[in-house]
């Protein structure tokens, strides 16, 4: 088992290198297939030897080959991310289509974290075919995620007598409501509050996606993470780089780190704190 999740960890590298094309890209409107891998100092393209996930950037120093620009780290930083990500999915389901859907989820969050961080959007070219992926895969998801007495009995009452078919798909969508309805309402309390915006629409349909592939109790639990790491960084700058309140931080990013940890912690932590994972009714 331990060599089908290094080897799938190995894939993940390759997954990188595409995610990091998504993230210089999206925010351009630029093509992700069109024109091929090129240096964005010089726009020479990158040889198929140039562009090895890691090791290419290792052997060329962090610098382009032809016009010596400095390569950013955050290239094979983006590639190792993922490596990981995709061999915690190998070890934690197996081979197995949880495994894959998930690692979709974790490529996706990758994606956004970095924009957000870069540019303080989440493209919808990501947020909302990642959502309805959510929705349309969760027949594949790992059953644990939506198996909960409130999702129980919302599968009952679209599918009377076969509400265990129903029950990836009510909780997905569920998940998805509640993932958005939640921020959506925390944003808009905030605006009526402060008299500012807070939270921009981008984070309300990041939510969305991920309510989508790992519930609504993993959303909500999420947004909880999200906002601790957030302010946990937000105290930091204040104490130690003079920042203010009024500093503004890419909340994303913050959700995208909470997403990956509730992702592979979050049910463990609900077990324990709730004593047991709730029944079947």
């Amino acid at each position: 088992m331990l060599w089908i999740a290094v080897l799938y960890g190995l894939f993940g590298l390759a997954v990188g290198s595409f995610l990091n094309v998504c993230i210089h890209r999206l925010p351009r409107r630029e093509s992700v297939v069109v024109p091929g891998s090129h240096c964005p100092a010089c726009g020479h393209g990158i040889a198929p030897y140039d562009n090895i996930p890691v090791v290419s950037f290792l052997l060329l120093a962090g610098r382009c080959r032809h016009c010596s620009a400095l390569i950013s780290p955050r290239y094979p930083a983006v590639e190792m991310l993922t490596a990981l990500a995709f061999y915690g999915c190998a070890a934690r389901w197996g081979l197995s289509s949880p495994c894959f859907l998930n690692s979709l989820l974790l490529a996706a969050i990758m994606v956004l974290m970095f924009i957000d961080y870069d540019h303080q959007i989440l493209p919808n070219a990501v947020t909302l075919p990642g959502t309805a992926a959510g929705v349309a895969l969760s027949g594949f998801q790992d059953p644990a995620f939506y198996m909960d007495r409130v999702t129980y009995r919302l599968s009952a009452l679209v599918s009377p007598g076969g509400g265990q078919s129903a029950l990836p798909w009510a909780g997905a969508l569920f998940g998805a409501l509640v993932g958005a309805g939640t921020l959506f309402a925390v944003a808009t309390l905030y605006e009526l509050v402060r008299k500012r915006q807070g939270l921009g629409m981008g984070d309300v349909k990041m939510m969305a996606m991920v309510g989508a592939f790992l519930g609504w109790r993993l959303a909500i639990l999420t947004i909880f993470v999200g906002s601790a790491l957030g302010s946990l960084v937000g105290v930091f700058l204040m104490l130690f780089h003079g920042k203010s309140l009024q500093t503004k931080l890419a909340f994303g990013t913050f959700l995208g780190a909470a997403t990956a940890l509730t992702l592979f912690l979050g049910l463990s932590f609900l077990d324990w704190y709730a004593g047991s994972l709730p029944a079947a009714p």
